[in-house]
């Protein structure tokens, strides 16, 4: 009931000031809270760009679009790729690269460590490679010596003694991050964890990267600046380039054909055997000697049985600091190579196509066998063949008995304990038998000297 003398307009006016009034309240303070959530996400994350797209392409480096002037690749299993969009200073000295073209959309102060290498899962290999830090703090020196070519910062430790790893963890990633770019870059290689002998065994290929001498971060003592940085390496996976994630399709055949375009000796000079009559096709033994497992026992009446089928005989071992250009052109020139399950196998890069390569392949070892060089062997066009080991011609065999689950079912043993593999990989040797072995050999010299006959 309505008071007297109070107006009935007057009341409906007040309600409907009065809801205006708390609505609009309403409105600004959803709109205040909403900005607050964003402000705060925006400076604790950075932007992710998830790389899985449905074309499958990789994510341009481009800073068209993107909020924050540091992003990261980080949706594969293999690895984390981040990126600094825009100019960044590089402080040697504490190992930390500023995004110094921060704008206001950046996160402030967002920073981020972390090891370059493409094994992001790999706690052993990541012990072994410094960290860096990202950040967009402000840095406190200023530019010491200016680039005009943006940065690819990576490491060379973890993995990079092994001659499987210089590839598979360096090189080929380095070429795949270079080929991954949208739009042909002139880059500067950064590298930590420098060795001197790396960069020396492999200055031919790496300037076929980069004509810009390569910055050794380990011994700078002033600052470097770039017009953006890319910061660690993509990889597709084993011994794999999948044209699928690369703009211009390109393949391990295009790696290869860049190693031909580095070592190789022109067509004429090809094959140490040549086409002279009664000429032998020529295999190249690539052997393990190194005392820490996979030896062949009988090397001698193998190497006998190879000359004995028709191969002209040639052993090498690998030595870290041994010139890649002769290698190379040692098993370029070759009709066939064999090798016993390890990292020498990579060599398999240096071969023509239609060249064989045997591999023989220890007891445990089908799965990484398959996987790191059958399967890019037959990319590559080789004739590969394998050899696998049974029980009677595997050292464990001395040790083990026959129904013991290391000899009887090395998958059921290992069951995804890479320490247990550690019995198959470091403390197994082979003695083959030569009978057995005599029949691979024949039908692998029929192949090579098809092969030789065609290509010389």
């Amino acid at each position: 009931m309505l008071k007297k003398g109070v107006p009935t307009t007057a009341i409906v006016s007040f309600v409907f000031v009065f809801m205006v009034f708390f609505f609009t309240s309403q409105i600004n303070l959803s709109l205040l809270s909403g900005s607050n959530v964003a402000s705060s996400t925006a400076r604790s994350k950075p932007v992710i760009v998830n790389s899985a797209r449905e074309d499958k392409r990789a994510p341009s480096t481009s800073r068209s679009g993107v909020e924050s002037v540091i992003t990261c690749d980080c949706s594969h299993g293999y690895y984390d790729m981040w990126s600094i969009n825009g100019p960044t200073l590089l402080d040697p000295i504490t190992s930390t690269l500023f995004a110094i073209g921060a704008t206001n959309s950046t996160p402030l102060e967002f920073t981020v460590k972390f090891h370059p290498y493409p094994r992001k899962t790999d706690k052993n290999a990541k012990s072994k490679v410094n960290e860096l830090t990202l950040t967009s703090a402000p840095p406190k020196s200023s530019c010491g010596i200016r680039h005009s070519s943006p940065a690819i910062v990576f490491s060379t430790g973890g993995y990079t003694g092994n001659f499987y790893h210089q590839f598979n963890d360096g090189l080929l990633p380095l070429y795949i991050t270079i080929n991954s770019l949208t739009l042909d870059q002139d880059v500067i290689l950064v590298v930590t964890n420098w060795s001197d002998w790396w960069a020396k065994k492999y200055a031919d290929l790496l300037h076929q990267f980069t004509r810009h001498p390569i910055v050794n971060m380990d011994n700078q003592t002033r600052t470097h600046c770039f017009p953006s940085a890319i910061v660690g390496l993509m990889t597709h996976g084993p011994l794999v380039v999948d044209p699928r994630l690369l703009p211009r399709n390109k393949t391990l055949l295009d790696f290869h054909a860049l190693l031909q375009n580095t070592y190789g000796p022109r067509r004429n000079h090809l094959s140490t055997s040549g086409k002279s009559k009664g000429a032998r096709p020529q295999l190249v033994l690539v052997n393990r000697k190194n005392g820490v497992g996979r030896e062949i026992l009988n090397l001698k009446e193998v190497l006998k049985a190879i000359e004995e089928v028709g191969f002209k005989a040639i052993v090498f071992e690998p030595k870290r600091n041994a010139s890649v250009r002769e290698t190379y052109r040692l098993l370029h020139g070759s009709h066939a190579m064999l090798a016993v399950h390890g990292a020498a196998m990579t060599h398999l890069l240096f071969l023509r196509v239609g060249t064989v390569v045997g591999e023989i392949v220890p007891i445990g070892t089908d799965w990484p066998a398959k996987t790191f060089y059958e399967k890019p062997a037959r990319v590559l066009g080789l004739e590969y063949m394998k050899y696998k080991i049974e029980v009677n011609e595997s050292s464990l065999a001395e040790k083990y008995r026959v129904n013991d689950l290391v000899l009887k079912n090395p998958s059921a043993f290992v069951n995804g304990n890479y320490t247990k593999a550690m019995v198959y990989m470091k403390t197994q040797n082979v003695k083959l038998d030569i009978v057995r072995f005599r029949a691979y050999l024949k039908e692998a010299v029929v192949k090579a000297q098809r092969f030789m006959d065609k290509e010389g």
